[in-house]
């Protein structure tokens, strides 16, 4: 029997048979790969997949109910009151595109930060948005160890990062977080690059499945 995997938007879980992806409720966006697909693809084009996808049903419309309509009573127009509104609203508008002007003109003088960062500049800002998780585990024999065969991903174009700590995230069968614990890899992370980990880890009680995130690291 096959076994996919999930991707929730940050990193990849599973692997998962047909009768635990029903449980995770997937619908046919959920991105899924299994092995022998060279990409991931929506669950939706996936027809072993189809009878066991959660289906949203479209939100009910509601019909505008009619309401009785006010009689329209005549009045006699107020022309001072008028004149005295437009003046106010003219003022208004006069001072408003003043203010925005000035606004303006004092945000050209003070361009943003950010606009002068280089692209190296902005890698070592932010690691955490060029480096990224993925990989596989299982369990040992005794299902007191979970062994994890993963990857570090550098997506930088000039930066090379060391140090990354990944987050080992414990989920229940509900999807709650049981526990997390969090491991440094003293390894080297080049420009455009992806690097192999292995981590032994303790099997908690009551832990349906795992996932791994990279919380942090050091510019070389």
């Amino acid at each position: 029997m096959k076994k996919y995997y999930l991707h929730n938007g940050t990193e990849n879980i599973g692997p998962f048979d047909l009768d635990e992806l029903k449980a995770k409720g997937i619908t046919k966006s959920t991105q899924v790969w299994c092995e022998g697909m060279e990409n991931w693809k929506e669950a939706g084009n996936i027809d072993e997949l189809k009878s066991i996808m959660l289906v949203i049903p479209p939100p009910i419309s509601k019909i505008a109910e009619s309401k009785p309509v006010a009689p329209i009573i005549k009045k006699k127009t107020n022309w001072i009151g008028r004149i005295m509104t437009l003046a106010g609203v003219a003022l208004v508008i006069i001072i408003g595109l003043t203010s925005v002007s000035a606004y303006l003109d004092n945000q050209q003088n003070t361009p943003p930060v950010e606009a002068f960062m280089t692209a190296e500049d902005m890698e070592a800002a932010y690691p955490l948005n060029y480096l990224s998780a993925g990989g596989e585990y299982k369990e040992n024999f005794l299902g007191d160890k979970i062994k994890i065969k993963g990857f570090i991903r550098n997506s930088a174009s000039v930066t090379t990062y060391k140090d990354v700590v990944v987050e080992v995230v414990f989920y229940s069968k509900t999807g709650s977080e049981i526990n997390t614990e969090k491991y440094t890899l003293y390894e080297f992370y080049s420009p455009s690059t992806q690097k192999e980990f292995e981590l032994k880890v303790t099997n908690y009680r009551n832990v349906a499945e795992i996932g791994w995130r990279v919380v942090g690291s050091v510019v070389k």
